[in-house]
C-alpha cells in the first residue's frame, strides 16, 4: 500500500529535511517552510486531474472500512489500537449478524 507522503515526497525533499537541523534557527523555520509550501503544491498537482485520486486499493477494499482500520492502526498508541480492535471486532459481528438474518 502506497501513503500520500511517498507520491508526493522525493529525495530532493529529503535531503532538505535532513540538512534543517543544521541551519541557524531563522533558517530552520524558513526552510521548514519551503519544504512543506513545496509538498503542498505537489499534493495540489497530484489532485490537479480528474483520473489521479488516490488507487491505493482495489475497489472492493475501497468499500471496506475493516481495511481502513487497519491501515489507520499502523500508526496507532496501544490503546488506540486497541479501540480499533474493538471496532473491528463489532464492524465483523455485525457482519456476521447481517449475514445470517438476510439469508432466506
Amino acid at each position: 500500500m502506497e501513503s500520500i507522503d511517498t507520491l508526493i515526497q522525493d529525495r530532493h525533499l529529503e535531503m532538505m529535511k535532513a540538512a534543517i537541523p543544521y541551519l541557524n534557527t531563522s533558517r530552520q523555520k524558513n526552510m521548514a517552510m519551503l519544504v512543506k509550501f513545496m509538498e503542498l503544491q505537489r499534493t495540489m498537482a497530484l489532485f490537479q486531474n480528474s483520473g489521479n485520486d488516490l488507487r491505493m486499493c482495489s475497489e472492493e477494499e475501497r468499500e471496506d472500512p475493516v481495511q481502513m482500520l487497519n491501515a489507520i492502526r499502523e500508526y496507532c498508541t496501544d490503546r488506540e489500537k486497541e479501540m480499533i480492535d474493538n471496532i473491528i471486532s463489532f464492524v465483523q459481528m455485525f457482519s456476521t449478524y447481517e449475514t445470517l438474518f438476510t439469508i432466506t
